[in-house]
């Protein structure tokens, strides 16, 4: 078995409430790398043809990766896969944090759902066992007080991965959050969980990730750890914030639903620069083991958009899509905006997108203040 992975997935089936083991096959790992290439080859090799995304024979997953939970530098992402709702094709999503890892340490390298429960229900995996426990108790809950409850019931050394209300109501734009402020956003999965009554995913253990010569992986993080610099420093501080600006104003992001041009229709840039939003930070914050620490925490936002201590910072993907793309240069309303999306586990790309198409609707007389309900949907 190739260094890295446990050796074995676990099926559950959610109208049966049957778990099971498999163990993969050294030929797949080698030749499918990844949550995203072994994710793909399962899916590929079982998934039925024009399934329903919502319906119980749609086949979703959460893969880690053989990086995971290792002393490698980098590869603390897992990869969910399922037939996206919203597309109606293939459907992939990446997420940070202490999941990959933690999923290890449960004992396995993937966990693969089909069927649809009769009630909430979320799977607890530790240290090789797992088991499906009623949810009845956080369904309707976000997705903060939901990793709350969990880790309060079932110890704070687990990793949660759920939904909150917007993929329980089967929104094509949800996403599955993971740690408040890390989300698998993409290809509306959390629609996915939702169909199937899977409020979340808990995973805990001290299982050890084999490693053919954890001494010599060890030695190697050390050696280049102290290395690495150059850009590292800028994305340590300003994470993913400091390409904001000259993003918008070399027309690499969107503006006025890709319809403006910064310079022209949107020249408060600076107003979301990646200085004035590290003077709201509180604290970094890093994935599990990663070295550079690109996340941080907020401290509690004031004025009209108040946002609680401990938000976190919008990622440049956030910033574009609720700022120039709607017109809008207050950065305290993105921050609100980007928390609102995690507590409720909605995807901030596509709900930026969504906004900016119903403001340039609305500019441009296709709908209405009588279709808004009185809401005047102007840019900004």
């Amino acid at each position: 078995m190739p260094g890295g992975y446990m050796g074995k997935i676990l099926r559950v089936d959610l109208t049966t409430r049957e778990i099971r083991e498999e163990m993969l096959e050294e030929k797949t790992l080698r030749q499918f790398l990844g949550g995203y290439g072994l994710g793909s080859r399962l899916l590929y090799n079982e998934q039925k043809p024009g399934v329903d995304a919502l319906g119980p024979d749609n086949i979703l997953g959460f893969i880690s990766h053989p990086l995971s939970g290792t002393q490698a530098i980098a590869g603390c992402r897992f990869t969910v896969v399922a037939k996206s709702p919203l597309t109606g094709t293939w459907g992939d999503a990446n997420c940070g944090g202490s999941f990959a890892a933690f999923l290890k340490y449960s004992g396995y390298d993937g966990v693969m759902f089909k069927g649809i429960s009769d009630r909430p229900v979320y799977l607890v995996i530790n240290n090789g066992r797992a088991q499906l426990n009623d949810a009845g108790h956080l369904w309707g809950k976000d997705t903060y007080d939901t990793d709350d409850i969990l880790k309060a019931e079932l110890g704070q050394d687990t990793a949660v991965a759920c939904i909150g209300q917007a993929g329980e109501k089967l929104s094509l734009v949800s996403c599955i959050m993971h740690n408040k402020g890390s989300a698998a956003g993409r290809s509306g999965l959390g629609a996915v969980m939702g169909s199937k009554k899977l409020k979340a995913v808990a995973v805990k253990g001290k299982m050890a990730v084999p490693v053919p010569d954890a001494a010599a992986v060890k030695k190697l993080r050390s050696y280049y750890l102290p290395r690495l610099g150059g850009h590292l420093q800028v994305v340590r501080k300003y994470g993913t914030t400091f390409t904001l600006v000259p993003s918008a104003e070399s027309g690499d992001s969107p503006v006025l639903n890709w319809s403006g041009i910064a310079n022209r229709d949107f020249k408060n840039a600076r107003t979301l620069s990646e200085v004035l939003l590290d003077e709201r930070k509180y604290k970094p914050a890093a994935c599990y083991q990663c070295p550079v620490g690109c996340e941080a925490v907020l401290k509690e936002g004031t004025g009209e958009y108040r946002y609680a201590a401990g938000s976190f910072r919008p990622e440049y993907e956030t910033l574009a899509m609720l700022g120039p793309n709607c017109g809008n240069n207050n950065l305290e309303s993105i921050i609100k905006a980007n928390d609102q999306c995690n507590r409720y586990g909605l995807d901030t790309i596509s709900t930026g997108a969504i906004i900016a198409f119903a403001m340039e609707c609305y500019a441009n007389g296709l709908v209405s203040k009588q279709d808004t309900g009185g809401l005047d949907m102007k840019w900004g």
